[in-house]
């Protein structure tokens, strides 16, 4: 009897390991996500800084507008989940 418990036991550490694993690895994706849409919005942002043409310069800014948008939203959704964004 004293085995079983023995191998519960060892189920349930394993369990709780893979789930304190996936727990780290959503909050460092969380993170990521937001580093991504940062990193796009300045990529557009010096798009419309050194573009000659107004016509490519207002499609980098809307790029830009949208990227810019994509990270508030992430970090209102991760605000309070132990994510620190940029």
């Amino acid at each position: 009897m004293e085995e079983f418990y023995r191998i519960n036991w060892l189920r349930a550490r394993a369990r709780r390991d893979r789930w304190k694993e996936e727990v780290s690895l959503v909050r460092h994706e969380m993170l990521w996500t937001c580093l991504w849409f940062e990193y796009h919005k300045d990529m557009w942002e010096e798009r419309a800084l050194q573009s000659t043409e107004p016509g490519k310069e207002a499609y980098a800014k809307k790029q830009m507008g949208l990227w810019n948008d994509f990270a508030k939203k992430a970090r209102l959704m991760f605000q309070g989940k132990h994510v620190d964004c940029i």
